[in-house]
């Protein structure tokens, strides 16, 4: 008599890979919901009517999601304190120009006026005057920190290869005395588009693969369900034979 195969721990272990990879599978369908709200979101602020720096940074310490949001405001650049982050310009090493600015709200945040060519890096100081601007920009919380190919900042020598907002708005001497908003307004463009520096627009594009994941688990839940019951179809016909 002809001893049954031993199967019990295939249908087990596979059964177990089965429900791991369908459980990834499950929580990336979630995590492609919460991101296509959180695009959606952003879309919303994006095109919303723009609302004063003062009420940016209530919504901020209200514990609301200000990113992208549209903000109109007035105020006076010190050029003096000009920062520079490295950019590219039309292919090119450029210098992103992020100046301080003092609103008439009673607000200083640090605004990221736009893009410059590398050899024009150091000459956006003596062109500008202290003239009080009105513009319009986004917040952008520039919160991903150094990437893994970054060089260090070198804040002396006025060379910032990634966002780092709290050092920046220390390098640039705001007054302890005046309220300061922890993010970045990015100027949208508009106006002179042969004028430097120049606005870039907001990149709102936010990496969404969750598809290809929820396919890729499925799928490899798939591709073990029938490696197993194929196995396990013929133990049982060796068997039988």
């Amino acid at each position: 008599m002809k001893q049954r195969p031993r199967i019990w721990p295939i249908v087990v272990w596979s059964a177990i890979g089965i429900a791991i990879l369908c459980g990834l599978g499950v929580w990336q369908v979630f995590r492609r919901g919460e991101k296509q709200a959180l695009l959606a979101d952003i879309a919303a602020r994006a095109q919303a009517p723009p609302i004063s720096l003062a009420e940016a940074l209530k919504r901020q310490e209200l514990g609301k999601d200000i990113e992208f949001t549209v903000v109109k405001t007035t105020g006076v650049f010190d050029h003096t304190r000009e920062l520079h982050k490295l950019s590219t310009y039309e292919g090119a090493p450029g210098w992103e120009i992020i100046t301080p600015l003092k609103s008439e709200e009673g607000v200083s945040a640090l605004v990221d006026r736009g893009v410059v060519p590398d050899v024009l890096r150091d000459g956006t100081k003596r062109s500008e005057t202290a003239t009080s601007t009105e513009f319009t920009a986004v917040v952008r919380g520039h919160n991903g920190g150094q990437g893994y190919f970054d060089p260090e900042n070198q804040d002396d020598k006025n060379l910032w290869y990634w966002w780092d907002v709290p050092e920046m708005l220390a390098a640039a001497n705001i007054p302890a005395d005046v309220k300061v908003a922890p993010f970045v307004l990015q100027v949208l463009p508009g106006g002179d588009v042969t004028k430097f520096p120049r606005a870039l627009p907001p990149d709102v594009n936010l990496p969404n693969n969750h598809m290809q994941y929820i396919i890729t688990w499925f799928g490899l839940a798939a591709v073990l369900a029938v490696i197993a019951g194929l196995f396990i179809a013929k133990q049982v016909r060796r068997t039988d034979a």
